[in-house]
């Protein structure tokens, strides 16, 4: 079914230009389809027929995204805060900490990896020079990371923040849900980032046995909804009361006593306030395509593999000593979306293959390939040929 999909699907993207370049930067930022010009279109009508009314119409947008998420995780009744980016939906949950609503003798604790995306490494490195005590656990090697992180868990732990898919490698932990349960049974809140999991790699939470786990994600990546379309899974029956706190949330308790702060239950104790619905209406519009075109995550991930694999070993055949890239330690079984390339030459690599019109990105000293639905085989192997002669240019 995969073989031809990619090729069939290019026509859909015609405003990203997809067949004339190869956008090999799925991982970071995947094209729009073109519905999602009409879904922008469609928000602007609204706003211009209905002024204030249109906030009803706008909302049934938000109560769909929050459907096309909780159909990824298997969750069909699932509590779910929305939020423009991650790092917004990641402050809530760290002022509902209990160490934040209470007196404690001792520095907060939370417990990480360094394998982990901006927004939370940032923040959490900003608290740990706060003197918070932030234990940073390496990722590698990878087979004992879920006893490691365990290990540092304890009664004084507070929260434990930690990737389904690493930002930088692109390894899949598959182990996560022992890292959950581990959480869950010392009563330690644990709030797992799926963003470079979702609609590439199957995940549903029962599955992967995270139910008692917050979950973060959004849509700017393997959704193609663009921005604006961040997601928190609440777990069932929690009831939260953040610091953090929008107006929105209010709505399920209008009846408060006066001067009280209320919360509503589940989601609406997370929510925000006021915020650019267009970003909703864009999404609607893309995760309508997809069910058209049946773009499911079994059927993404299907060809995603098919694509990386390619590439790999495309690489391989090349020879890794040729090229200056190392290839991951990991079995491609255990890959997510993208090929992530060890190489001192990261940020040249990105630099010399933008100028050829391959578009890639770098971390560090990971230089990292992420294909997408609309990719073909064709310029998979051109971009293949495009790297051999880039790393002349690279080595010379």
């Amino acid at each position: 079914m995969t073989t031809h999909l990619a090729e069939n699907l290019q026509a859909h993207y015609c405003a990203f230009n997809v067949a004339k370049r190869i956008l090999l930067s799925g991982h970071s930022h995947q094209a729009w389809p073109d519905v999602a010009k009409q879904g922008m279109l469609e928000c602007y009508d609204d706003a211009a027929k209905h002024i204030d009314d249109k906030w009803g119409i706008a909302l049934a947008k938000a109560d769909s995204v929050r459907d096309f998420y909780r159909s990824l995780m298997g969750e069909p009744d699932g509590q779910i805060a929305l939020g423009s980016s991650t790092h917004e939906l990641i402050l809530r949950f760290l002022s509902d900490l209990n160490y934040v609503k209470t007196k404690q003798n001792r520095p907060l604790k939370i417990v990480t990896t360094d394998g982990e995306f901006h927004s939370l490494r940032r923040q959490l490195q900003r608290l740990q020079e706060l003197n918070c005590t932030i234990e940073v656990v390496p990722v590698h090697p990878s087979e004992t990371l879920a006893q490691r992180v365990i290990d540092k868990i304890d009664a004084d732990t507070d929260a434990v923040m930690l990737s389904a898919v690493f930002f930088n490698t692109s390894e899949i932990f598959y182990d996560v849900g022992l890292v959950a349960k581990a959480a869950e049974s010392l009563n330690v809140p644990c709030l797992v980032d799926a963003y470079h999991a979702l609609n590439v790699v199957p995940f549903n939470l029962q599955h992967w046995q995270i139910e008692s786990a917050f979950v973060v994600g959004g849509g700017y990546k393997y959704c193609q909804a663009g921005e604006g379309n961040c997601m928190m899974r609440i777990p069932a029956s929690y009831q939260g009361s953040p610091i953090i706190t929008g107006w929105y949330a209010e709505f399920d308790v209008l009846d408060q006593a006066p001067g009280k702060v209320g919360y509503g239950l589940g989601q609406s104790a997370f929510a925000g306030s006021t915020y650019d619905p267009v970003s909703h209406y864009r999404a609607v519009a893309v995760f309508d395509f997809f069910k058209q075109k049946q773009l499911t995550d079994q059927v993404l991930r299907e060809l995603n593999q098919a694509q990386i694999k390619r590439l790999w070993q495309g690489i391989a055949t090349i020879g890794e000593d040729k090229l200056g890239l190392r290839l991951p330690s990991h079995d491609v079984q255990a890959n997510g979306g993208f090929l992530s390339l060890t190489t001192d030459k990261a940020g040249d690599w990105v630099k010399q293959l933008g100028e050829s019109h391959l578009l890639c990105d770098s971390r560090g000293n990971q230089l990292r390939f992420g294909s997408a639905p609309y990719v073909t085989n064709t310029q998979i192997d051109q971009a293949l040929n495009i790297i051999e002669d880039t790393s002349k240019l690279i080595h010379r």
